[in-house]
């Protein structure tokens, strides 16, 4: 009996032995290789759960693995500081507004310094919010209709963030309207609980079309009433914006934020561009041109995902 244990266990070794492995096959081992030699390069992208880290990294990402190349997402206070960052060198690649990288390129410590890589990604949108019982629908018209002696409150996501220097482009080309308006630096997390407490008569925020603090404007419902506490106002860009190119296209475009029967909401819109320092570009151009192509043909799941019209690049075109 102990002998026919003894021969059965040596044939099952010899079986497994000869046995063909499925731990293994030659995609695998591929793979495994690209993983272990791929490079991997920081992007400066904003705060993380925003859509240049949540969406376009990530697409942009998956197409690049399998090439050798590893992005990694670099949280940021957003496009100003990511842009600065860039100039700096303290980072190679970033996710920015155009409008953010158009301004300070233009300076002298940073001409020279980035290039943009690749096509438009998304649009950003502008959305003022205020309360619902606002009566006015236009930004202009809320201004005008201040009292003597005030001001108009108005956050833009704090110190680094691309709202805040949209707003300030909106106001610096609004010469009438600078001098009124206060802008605050509170960001996302405390700006639309000040505007409810009537600590802040407006936020404003540069983000894309579905994002979930949108959402959050527009489901947010007082629990009495049912009815909408936030409302977006319209804040299209004048003539002036509308004129300025930007790699031959419109920096600025006018977005449809909300239709209805008679009227609709517009804002002001800009591209998101990913962006790259000209040194790390000569010094590693097959590199960089490996993720300008996988951000080409990540275009349509970025735009998809991010929430824009399947025409929206037109929106920019020069006419």
């Amino acid at each position: 009996m102990l002998q026919l244990l003894r021969l059965c266990f040596f044939l099952s070794a010899v079986f497994a032995l000869a046995a063909p492995s499925r731990a293994e096959s030659l995609s695998d081992r591929r793979a495994a290789k690209e993983t272990a030699q791929a490079v991997e390069i920081e992007v400066a992208c904003g705060k993380i759960e925003k859509e240049n880290c949540a969406i376009v990294v990530p697409e942009i990402n998956a197409k690049t693995v399998p090439t050798g190349v590893r992005l990694k997402p670099l949280e940021s206070k957003g496009s100003v500081e990511s842009v600065n960052g860039l100039c700096d060198g303290d980072v190679q690649i970033a996710v920015v507004q155009a409008d953010v990288l158009v301004q300070r390129v233009t300076k002298p410590d940073c001409t020279g310094k980035v290039a943009v890589l690749g096509s438009p990604l998304y649009p950003y949108e502008g959305f003022m919010v205020v309360r619902a019982e606002t009566r006015e629908d236009k930004f202009g018209d809320m201004i005008a209709a201040l009292k003597a002696g005030t001001v108009l409150r108005v956050a833009a996501g704090g110190s680094g963030s691309g709202g805040e220097a949209t707003l300030r482009t909106i106001l610096a080309h609004a010469p009438e309207w600078k001098q009124l308006v206060d802008i605050q630096p509170d960001g996302s997390a405390t700006a639309l609980g000040k505007l409810r407490d009537r600590q802040l008569d407006a936020f404003f925020v540069m983000d894309g079309p579905q994002s979930p603090l949108l959402q959050e404007v527009r489901e947010t419902v007082d629990p009495k009433t049912k009815q909408r506490v936030f409302k977006f106002l319209d804040m299209r860009p004048t003539s002036r914006l509308l004129d300025i190119v930007f790699n031959g296209r419109s920096l600025y475009s006018t977005a449809t934020l909300e239709s209805g029967w008679f009227s609709a909401i517009k804002s002001i819109s800009t591209p998101a561009a990913l962006a790259i320092r000209e040194d790390y570009y000569k010094a590693n151009a097959g590199l960089a041109g490996k993720i300008r192509q996988a951000a080409e043909d990540a275009l349509p799941a970025i735009a998809v995902r991010a929430g824009a019209k399947p025409n929206w690049r037109e929106e920019f075109e020069r006419r």
